[in-house]
């Protein structure tokens, strides 16, 4: 079995666990039991299956963009500078390309909107509308290249872009959150298997 395969196997373990421990839970305090309907927590049921799927789709290389965005990625690319796919990787990590994220439908508990997850203060200091994807990919990657520039590397300025550069600068990268060590880790593994280099 090839690594791909095990990798659909492994998150179908996953899925499979997180619906027991859930239904036990509900069984457990008393709640009725449908397999059907959501779950009354914070998390959704979409959100719940993104986290299953993300390491699929990303070992399968299926983080690419839709259509309709796939162009305006690629010139912010090249307009800042930012290697092949790395955009568009990113774009991914923060909205896995769903609509409701995009429109704004749905918002992150943080505050964050739209393709890029731009909170609300970065969006007006580089003055676009976080819901404008168009304007959201732009600004992504203006936003993206400034980091570079200020670090000199992808790692830290892909780790700047969500814990923060101020973070990055008084607290380094040895001590990111786990989150933000998966959040480089990630993009940089598929755009480096994707392109055949080795950005860091």
């Amino acid at each position: 079995m090839d690594s791909k395969a095990l990798a659909i196997v492994a998150a179908s373990g996953v899925a499979a666990a997180y619906m027991v421990a859930r239904w036990s839970m509900q069984a457990s305090d008393g709640q009725a039991v449908d397999a059907a309907a959501p779950t009354t927590t914070d998390t959704t049921t979409t959100d719940i299956f993104d986290m299953i799927t993300s390491p699929i789709k990303s070992a399968l290389g299926l983080w690419h963009a839709p259509a309709q965005y796939a162009g305006a990625i690629a010139d912010a690319e090249a307009r800042y500078s930012i290697p092949t796919g790395m955009l568009e990787r990113l774009l991914y990590q923060e909205s896995h390309y769903r609509a409701d994220i995009i429109s704004g439908a749905k918002v992150s508990p943080a505050g964050a909107l739209g393709i890029a997850q731009f909170m609300p203060a970065t969006a007006a200091e580089i003055g676009i509308d976080p819901l404008d994807p168009f304007a959201a990919i732009d600004g992504a990657g203006h936003y993206l290249q400034r980091m570079y520039r200020l670090f000199g590397n992808w790692t830290q300025a892909l780790a700047a872009y969500n814990w923060g550069a101020g973070n990055v600068q008084r607290k380094g990268l040895a001590n990111a959150p786990a989150e933000t060590v998966a959040y480089y880790s990630n993009i940089l593994g598929d755009v480096n298997a994707a392109s055949g280099t080795s950005y860091a």
